[in-house]
């Protein structure tokens, strides 16, 4: 029985069990949700109510880390999403779309956290250098925490397809090293995409 290339692909993604991408998409989504929702409050809603004169329409500076929240949650939004369109649809352009935005997403996520340290460290987001009686450090806070959290998933998508985006038949992270640092690995031949999931994939019709 030889399988289709979409129907390879699709094996490959589904192997860690066939409710995981779904699973993982959903959460993905619930926590893209609330961060983005945390950021907004941060950057747009919360200036606007603490404003005295109505001047403070969107602040952008370093005591909110100019709009982490906001960028964090619209990328584990998209990802979930992809996840999501990945399984219901099968295709295996979207299925590596969704393994790039997992790769693209533990990326931001590992950036965001050092981001978000970075600042607490040099002192950005403690409580003296907000307004007295102003709730931009509580919400902050609650921006760090989902932040940390979105990391854990981001990390525990890209664990679960590391075989298969770094050393397995889709590779993904060799395509990106081969962009970003052209000048610096050469790029060597391989087999390609659909032999490689053909011999991952393969059945021994040969009879014992």
């Amino acid at each position: 029985m030889e399988l289709s290339r979409t129907e390879l692909v699709f094996a490959q993604m589904t192997a860690r069990g066939p409710r995981w991408p779904r699973a993982i998409g959903v959460v993905e989504i619930i926590v893209g949700f609330l961060l983005t929702i945390l950021g907004t409050v941060e950057v747009f809603a919360l200036p606007l109510i603490e404003s005295k004169d109505g001047s403070n329409l969107i602040i952008l500076d370093k005591g909110n880390c100019y709009g982490v929240g906001c960028i964090a949650g619209l990328a584990m939004l998209v990802t979930g999403s992809t996840a999501i369109r990945a399984t219901l649809s099968k295709r295996d352009s979207t299925i590596f779309r969704f393994f790039n935005m997992t790769i693209l997403s533990l990326i931001i996520y590992t950036g965001m956290t050092l981001f978000l340290i970075v600042a607490y460290a040099k002192g950005w987001t403690s409580p003296s250098n907000y307004e007295p009686g102003s709730k931009m450090g509580d919400v902050h806070m609650f921006v760090t925490i989902v932040t940390v959290i979105g990391l854990l998933f981001a990390m525990s998508g890209f664990v679960q397809y590391f075989d298969v985006i770094c050393c397995g038949t889709v590779p993904l992270w060799t395509q990106w090293t081969n962009c970003f640092c052209g000048c610096i690995y050469k790029r060597q031949g391989r087999l390609s995409l659909r032999d490689s999931l053909r011999a991952e994939f393969s059945f021994d019709n040969n009879p014992i």
